[in-house]
């Protein structure tokens, strides 16, 4: 008889997510996430299969935890529709600017170095970033002044709040993404 598991298979995702994110798929070793987990390296194979499971595991852990805060946090704001989109925009370029996500977003990461050419990270990457842009689609229908434009803008938001990530992760100061999150805001309240 297999004996139960011991641990908090959330918790150990939590803290390989970290290496991924910060690492990238390529630059993780199994050694280094057995050693973050706390995991010896037979167990980690066990309990999430090899390191491709694992990062595919952390993928989804990430789409259940920051993308469904970020999707809860648009919902519950007040303002019309374009105002709630462009507010959650600045939320982010504010945290930027204040240190957070030096790492970039890990969907983000994943989409420029591993989508291309994996197409079960590909399929992860799109399906975690669906809320987001179904989130932002729902605002901008409801609000009148881009109710025609809505699939447009929603595309609009969604490549600008990846784009962010990307300047982050490539050296942008906090002042320029929050210049660019300004045309942004004005763009999507046309």
């Amino acid at each position: 008889m297999a004996r139960p598991r011991s641990f908090d298979s959330g918790a150990v995702l939590d803290k390989a997510k970290a290496v991924f994110w910060a690492k990238g798929y390529e630059g993780s070793s199994i050694s280094e996430l057995a050693a973050a987990t706390g995991l010896k390296t037979g167990s980690l194979y066990n309990a999430f299969g090899d390191k491709h499971a694992l990062y595919l595991k952390a993928l989804d852990r990430y789409g259940e935890k920051e993308v469904a805060a970020a999707v809860a946090w648009i919902a519950r704001q007040d303002c019309r529709g374009a105002e709630a989109v462009a507010g959650f925009l600045k939320m982010i370029a504010a945290q930027v600017e204040s240190g957070a996500y030096s790492d970039g977003c890990f969907l983000c990461n994943a989409a420029a170095d591993q989508a291309a050419h994996d197409p079960a990270i590909a399929a992860r990457v799109s399906a975690n970033m669906a809320p987001l842009r179904q989130v932002f689609l729902d605002r901008l229908k409801g609000d009148p002044r881009t109710a025609d434009a809505a699939a447009i803008l929603a595309d609009f938001a969604l490549a600008t709040y990846l784009g962010m990530f990307v300047m982050i992760r490539g050296g942008a100061d906090g002042p320029m993404i929050r210049r660019a999150v300004s045309v942004a805001g004005a763009a999507l309240s046309v």
